[in-house]
């Protein structure tokens, strides 16, 4: 699927993050002082930050909303849409948004609306929000978008506990003078491949999904918990993120060498290193700050964004973007945008 909108524009970009962050070092009395080394050195995550047991991924998002509202000095009467993307709603229903709605104060005269997404959910949120504006409906959206899947490993599960991070991000979306592209894909057939297998309708928690039980690669877990198949994913970015890519520059009108910025999926160093050697990127160009804060699932996007970019003397890196993400679904979503007069606030702790 690729598409334009025009006179669309990304407004302000902010984000928050939990206070506590774990060491992955420390984890070397439990998997082997050999075998951290080796992970921190394909993932390139020497920390990762994991919220406490009380905190949602909501809670992220409110601190990262309330810090771009207050850095605008926003009219929040003037928000008529919302959308959270989210793999960790506060419930089964009601949607999160809804919550949210009123936790912000916004108008009762709002569109809410819950996006179960994964590492694309930013891509996708972007996506709705430009359809809502460019329907009619809406002026002024607010895109709150992050994942706190820290909880739901298993304290056994190498492959997951030492590069999953949480955050939640705010992104304020509206009617203006930008165009943004969109090229989105999805391969269903390998929904397994990233996976809570358990507390669905599907396969409901029993006692039975809390079984531990180890893989061949010695990591322990239940179905109660977070299955990656690091793998296969990694198979599927290599092969389905580049030509993504190719087909919203081409859409856009963009040559490669023109783009400042790929900001992609903060999946890990491994990962962006061979997509920068796939597509013959200059290293410079694809920013990687998921040393510090570990892979936030569907936030890293704003995430390095406001990261890297929130000071004034970066907006010569943000007149031509694309950003990218990938995983879970197994999906993967592009955009193209000029940020350079976008508000980029740099990221709160909670």
């Amino acid at each position: 699927m690729i598409v334009s909108f025009s006179d669309i524009e990304i407004k302000a970009i902010a984000a928050a993050l939990p206070l506590n962050s774990v060491e992955c070092s420390s984890f070397s009395d439990i998997f082997g002082e050999e075998e951290v080394k080796r992970i921190i050195a394909k993932s390139g995550i020497e920390r990762v930050r994991v919220v406490p047991p009380e905190v949602c991924v909501s809670d992220l998002c409110v601190v990262a909303a309330e810090n771009l509202c207050e850095n605008m000095a926003l009219d929040r009467s003037s928000i008529d849409g919302i959308v959270f993307v989210s793999e960790c709603p506060d419930y089964q229903f009601p949607a999160t948004s809804v919550i949210l709605q009123h936790r912000l104060k916004l108008s009762n005269n709002i569109a809410a609306i819950d996006i179960n997404h994964g590492c694309s959910g930013y891509i996708y949120g972007l996506y709705q929000a430009a359809m809502m504006i460019k329907a009619g409906g809406c002026r002024r959206i607010l895109l709150l978008v992050g994942d706190a899947i820290s909880p739901l490993i298993h304290p056994g599960d190498r492959t997951l506990r030492m590069i999953v991070g949480d955050a939640g991000s705010a992104t304020l979306v509206e009617g203006g003078v930008g165009r943004m592209s969109f090229h989105i894909k999805t391969d269903g057939s390998a929904y397994m491949h990233f996976i809570r297998p358990a507390g669905g309708a599907r396969n409901p928690f029993s006692p039975e999904t809390s079984i531990e039980h180890k893989d061949a690669d010695g990591n322990t877990r239940t179905e109660n918990n977070v299955y990656m198949n690091g793998y296969e994913i990694m198979n599927f970015v290599l092969r389905e993120v580049p030509g993504t890519i190719e087909a919203v520059l081409k859409e856009s009108g963009w040559r490669k060498a023109e783009v400042d910025t790929f900001a992609l999926h903060q999946a890990s160093k491994f990962i962006l290193e061979q997509l920068t050697l796939l597509m013959k990127l200059e290293p410079e160009s694809v920013p990687m700050t998921m040393v510090n804060t570990g892979n936030a699932g569907c936030a890293s996007i704003p995430l390095l964004l406001s990261s890297r970019y929130s000071r004034p003397n970066n907006v010569s890196r943000l007149r031509r973007v694309v950003m990218s993400g990938f995983g879970t679904g197994l999906s993967v979503g592009a955009v193209t945008a000029d940020l350079s007069c976008t508000t980029i606030i740099a990221p709160v702790e909670v």
